[in-house]
């Protein structure tokens, strides 16, 4: 057989069987030197110009390596000048690819619907196209995904079973080779995952079974193709999370430790697989945190804040300092929930110093602001349960003021605003402990501002009128406390008009919560008005008590309100 450099070589020389050798050559190299098989696969493109397959190759191969200006150019290049139609499609397709993985949505929604339209016109004349049928059904699939993204859940779900529907439609015909096989299981992996957000979590967990069989399927017949471990392992980690969502904790506990178990394998023989081992192990962290497992969890985050260290040793590139970062984050809040005060004081100051290395540097990027913003949160809630308010109050003071600066150099960057005005109801909360009411009322009405921009911009948004009533439920107390009875009462009021907004079911019982706790608070402050709330409220609570919903602070204030105080 020959080798890699007699086959380039032969095709340097040139003759009839060049462009073949030079295929060949880049095919033997691929997997030990991308740099090689690229050089093979540019003379193949020379020697046999209309030929697209060198040049998607090409392609490929440079996006892999992560050159994708190259890869873009490449398939740009094909899709303007190639005559074969496949061909066109899947150069439409992997610039759709590019365009995903750089945040381009726009670009790359255009990509995958000019992919739908090739395909669709090759399955106009023959519908019996399996191959046409598979890169139809992929191009729906990420088209689907970004419907999710931009919160179009039902024409994502739409859209994702549609690209299931062809893709089983065509195994039927042909069978069910491995390439199919493995479309069919991300197509099952994507509309799991629309169940999960969809709170269908035994639908999502039959879905993610079917992909499992055949991720396992395609590890063990492909025994040096890592990508299939790795989906095997994302498999086994959404599982873990239908599992969690059922009820079934025991099966989740299993499914988070396969998953776990996949990585490891993968990290054991490949070393840039470290970084998906540590975020399984924050991820088995927070499961078992969830689940009640606390010392087990505490040994997850502990395994993953190790590893994390060893990979984000200096000098190391930014990115891997800041997943250290959170890494550490996460660590500081399992023990903040453990009341583990020192270790999470530790790690939330390691992770501080981190980051305020980097972002003092001149070229830093803002989000090195809102990073060391949550170490100093961290450090808040931290003197907070020490209750060393002094020190709480300066934490949380000086994340609101990171917070600021990283919004004044990013305006219309929404995450730094939502984090700007939670850290501003924290910082009003720590003021309101100790008594500074003015400070405490200029935080919540600067948050409950920010917040009511933002739902403004989003009227339909749930979250967002949950936040507005947050900020609004605290500028209420506020007011109270400094004697500001019309202020405290208007806030209230205004709280209560986003009971719709957030709560649309009125059976939903957190929904029956938020009105009476509201209303409660409106009793001592709405004048004339005040028996009508008084008495909405106490028949909330007592649909509350029906239903064996009510906490024992609610129970509380029920009793106050029965006696009328």
């Amino acid at each position: 057989m020959p080798d890699t450099a007699a086959l380039l070589t032969a095709a340097k020389a040139g003759g009839a069987h060049a462009a073949i050798a030079a295929r060949r050559a880049a095919w033997l190299a691929e997997r030990d030197d991308p740099g090689l098989a690229r050089e093979a696969l540019r003379l193949a493109a020379r020697l046999e110009p209309f030929d697209p397959a060198p040049r998607l190759a090409l392609a490929r191969l440079a996006a892999e390596q992560g050159d994708l200006d190259a890869a873009r150019a490449e398939a740009a290049a094909v899709l303007a000048e190639a005559v074969d139609q496949a061909a066109r499609a899947r150069a439409a397709f992997i610039l759709g690819e590019i365009s995903r993985v750089q945040g381009e949505r726009a670009a790359a929604r255009r990509a995958y619907a000019e992919t739908l339209e090739i395909e669709d016109a090759i399955l106009a004349h023959s519908r019996s196209d399996a191959a046409a049928a598979r890169w139809y059904a992929r191009a729906r699939g990420r088209l689907a995904e970004l419907d999710a993204a931009d919160g179009e859940m039902a024409r994502a779900k739409s859209g994702a079973e549609g690209a299931l529907a062809m893709l089983r439609a065509a195994a039927a015909a042909i069978g069910e080779p491995p390439v199919l096989a493995a479309d069919i299981a991300d197509a099952e992996m994507r509309l799991a995952v629309l169940e999960l957000d969809e709170s269908q979590p035994a639908s999502a967990r039959r879905r993610l079974g079917e992909a499992i069989g055949r991720y396992e399927a395609l590890a063990a017949t492909e025994k040096d193709e890592p990508h299939w471990r790795a989906m095997l392992s994302d498999a086994w980690a959404l599982a873990a999370e239908a599992d969690f969502a059922r009820g079934a904790g025991d099966r989740a506990r299993e499914a988070m430790d396969k998953s776990l178990q996949a990585r490891l394998r993968l990290a054991a023989r490949d070393s840039n697989e470290a970084w998906a081992l540590i975020g399984a192990w924050r991820l088995r962290g927070a499961l078992r945190a969830a689940l009640g497992d606390q010392n087990a969890a505490a040994d997850s985050f502990q395994q993953a804040r190790l590893l994390a260290e060893q990979m984000a040793a200096p000098p190391c590139p930014r990115q891997a300092t800041r997943f250290f970062v959170h890494t550490l984050l996460d660590q500081a809040d399992h023990a903040l929930r453990s009341s583990e005060l020192n270790l999470a004081r530790e790690a939330a100051d390691t992770a501080r110093m981190r980051a305020e290395a980097i972002a003092r540097e001149r070229d830093a990027a803002p989000v090195w602001l809102t990073d060391v913003a949550a170490a100093w949160d961290r450090l808040g809630e931290i003197a907070r349960l020490a209750r060393a308010q002094t020190q709480a109050q300066e934490a949380f003071s000086r994340a609101v003021e990171l917070r600021r600066m990283a919004l004044e150099r990013e305006p219309d960057n929404a995450q730094s605003k939502r984090g700007l005005a939670a850290a501003l109801v924290k910082q009003g909360e720590a003021a309101l402990e100790t008594g500074a009411l003015a400070g405490a009322r200029a935080a919540f009405q600067q948050s409950a501002t920010l917040r009511l921009d933002m739902l403004d911009a989003a009227p339909n948004d749930a979250r967002a009128a949950q936040a507005v009533a947050v900020a609004l439920e605290r500028l209420g107390l506020a007011a109270q406390a400094q004697g500001d009875i019309q202020t405290a009462r208007a806030a209230w009021e205004d709280e209560l008009l986003l009971a719709d907004r957030i709560f649309p079911d009125p059976d939903d019982l957190e929904g029956v919560r938020f009105r009476a706790i509201v209303e409660a608070h409106l009793f001592g402050v709405a004048g004339a008005d005040a028996e009508r709330y008084r008495s909405s409220a106490l028949r909330r609570f007592d649909e509350l008590a029906k239903a064996g919903a009510m906490t024992t602070r609610e129970a509380a204030l029920r009793k106050r309100l029965w006696g009328g105080s």
